[in-house]
């Protein structure tokens, strides 16, 4: 799990940032353009609601940066009363977070490619965003035999 931003430009949307939650086994990925650093944590409380029901399982551990945005006494409380374990990073050591991290850097660059190719200004990169995550999650991998929603959903 991961925060990026702020983009020099807001989304037409008012969003400055963007969250990607990576799951570890499908590596299928998950987008939210967010206003401040302060919506990643209702941001998360609803994507671990609405996984763990479509999963039927519960989320065991994430691994985040020491953002401030992650490390606050709100966020702990959540994770601990869930049982979820969060793996913090070293600081400077991105390496230590590398998918959330190359993907951010791969998302980054395709939005400008898309924009750039669309015609489309600044505004639009939380949709080119959505739009290159579904595409990623529908495409197969170096990896893997079949694509990360295949492997999310189960079929």
């Amino acid at each position: 799990m991961d925060l990026c931003g702020p983009f020099s430009k807001a989304s037409i949307h008012g969003h400055g940032y963007f969250s990607t939650i990576i799951d570890e086994y499908s590596r299928r990925v998950f987008a939210y353009s967010l206003k401040a650093k302060s919506d990643v944590f209702n941001t998360f409380s609803r994507f671990q609601k609405r996984a763990e029901r479509f999963l039927d399982r519960k989320i065991k551990f994430i691994r985040i940066d020491n953002g401030l945005e992650f490390i606050n006494e709100k966020f702990h409380n959540f994770c601990e009363e869930l049982g979820i374990k969060h793996e913090r990073t070293n600081t400077c050591t991105p390496q230590q977070n590398g998918v959330s991290e190359r993907f951010n850097y791969t998302a980054v660059d395709g939005i400008n490619v898309l924009l750039k190719d669309s015609g489309l200004g600044q505004g639009f990169w939380s949709e080119a965003l959505l739009h290159l995550v579904y595409t990623w999650n529908r495409m197969c991998h170096s990896n893997q035999c079949k694509t990360p929603f295949e492997l999310y959903v189960g079929k």
